[in-house]
């Protein structure tokens, strides 16, 4: 077998498998466009965390987030905010490179709930079972928080 022959070989094998992994792994993130109704959620704690790919402390709380998201989602509904300046059609982009797994708006929510400028990241609102804001949160949070 000459060496351009298998170069052409492995690069179609590549190509395949690289296709058909594709295709097997999903979009591992969602991004909610529509406003949603939080009412929808009365009963359930909601948690809405503010992340950016710039904060290096969001980037170190994200995987404990998505193991509590995981872990708690049937008693807990969570969302993420990106709190970047950029193109919306940039924020696929930016929820990959930090990995999110949960839920993501594609707006703001906060002004639902009476809260002004986000002072600093991350920042986290807890929505209690009644609907309303119970605490914001800012700073990193672990798991153990």
């Amino acid at each position: 077998m000459t060496s351009a022959f298998r170069a052409i070989v492995l690069t179609a094998m590549l190509v395949l498998f690289s296709t058909v992994a594709f295709a097997v792994s999903p979009t591992p993130f969602t991004i909610v466009k529509d406003p949603i109704n939080f009412s929808d959620y009365k009963g359930k704690w909601v948690v809405i965390s503010y992340w950016a790919t710039w904060c290096n402390i969001c980037m170190e709380e994200i995987p404990d987030l998505n193991a509590f998201y995981k872990a708690h989602r049937n008693e807990v509904v969570m969302f993420g905010v990106n709190y970047e300046d950029g193109p919306l059609k940039d924020l696929p982009q930016r929820i990959q490179e930090s990995g999110v797994a949960f839920p993501t708006f594609a707006y703001d929510p906060k002004g639902r709930f009476g809260v002004g400028r986000i002072r600093g990241l991350p920042t986290m609102l807890l929505i209690g079972p009644d609907g309303r804001l119970k605490r914001i949160l800012v700073g990193s949070q672990t798991k153990r928080d």
